[in-house]
């Protein structure tokens, strides 16, 4: 599915690119998947290029008396509002869009999240620059077209009810971008958050760990030759590496351009 950085780049940051155990291996991988979840968590979306299906709006937005209309099914009547076209603007969670391949957004008032038989049918399909458009802010290096906000913007053709709205998108940076060597846009601030927040996470369980084979992380407080050893001094070590339930401060300083402020409102 791809990821921000790779084990092999947080082994060599941490100089364990030679001689690693199964074990710190594991640490490694591990690290890396909380590092970025707590990422995500913090950007309100995933930064990796991929493509996504969803459903939109996420809530009911209908305020007030709305229009309503009797269906009956094999076993009952029920009363349904009606969804209408009553706002411009349709938020998508997944930044930045690209239009690299194209996007299919197909609108249908009683769609019910496409769970309703028949839902999302072909005449329910959108055209992009007619019926909508993505607010396009500029054109990446290989001359595609960017949407850095997520918005979606229409002539009020946009439904009020959750589930009405089916898109199927490309967002997130390539991974040259994540590295700093995308040119035009350079996403290499969160590569580096990623970086340090599983590098951390690495080094607290080697601090942790009880094993005293293999590599581990912390200033040391002595060692000797001959038959080598040494140890941590483990109340610095943790004052160090001991905070990994979230991001430093400066992992949020290094993000905090990227986040996606449209969704968090």
């Amino acid at each position: 599915m791809g990821s921000i950085v790779t084990t092999a780049a947080v082994r060599l940051e941490l100089g364990l690119s030679v001689a690693i155990t199964v074990e710190e291996a594991a640490v490694v991988e591990v690290a890396i998947v909380k590092a970025e979840s707590a990422i995500k968590r913090y950007l309100r979306y995933d930064p990796v290029l991929r493509r996504r299906t969803e459903y939109y709006p996420r809530a009911d937005l209908a305020l007030g008396n709305v229009a309503t209309v009797w269906e009956v099914n094999e076993t009952e009547a029920y009363l349904r509002a009606e969804s209408t076209g009553q706002t411009s603007e349709l938020q998508l969670q997944h930044i930045p869009l690209r239009a690299s391949l194209a996007m299919e957004l197909r609108i249908d008032y009683d769609g019910r999240s496409g769970t309703r038989a028949g839902a999302f049918a072909a005449e329910t399909l959108k055209t992009e620059g007619e019926d909508f458009w993505p607010n396009y802010d500029l054109v990446d290096g290989d001359g595609h077209k960017v949407c850095s906000d997520g918005l979606l913007r229409s002539m009020g053709l946009w439904p009020l009810t959750a589930g009405t709205v089916r898109v199927e998108y490309t967002a997130g940076y390539t991974d040259e971008e994540l590295r700093g060597e995308g040119g035009v846009i350079d996403a290499g601030p969160i590569w580096e958050a990623a970086m340090e927040e599983a590098k951390r996470r690495v080094e607290q369980v080697m601090v942790r760990m009880k094993s005293k084979v293999g590599w581990a992380a912390g200033p040391k407080s002595s060692e000797s030759l001959g038959d080598y050893s040494y140890s941590i001094d483990s109340s610095l070590a943790k004052s160090l590496y001991g905070n990994a339930a979230g991001l430093t401060d400066q992992s949020m300083q290094l993000l905090e351009s990227f986040v996606n402020m449209g969704w968090e409102l």
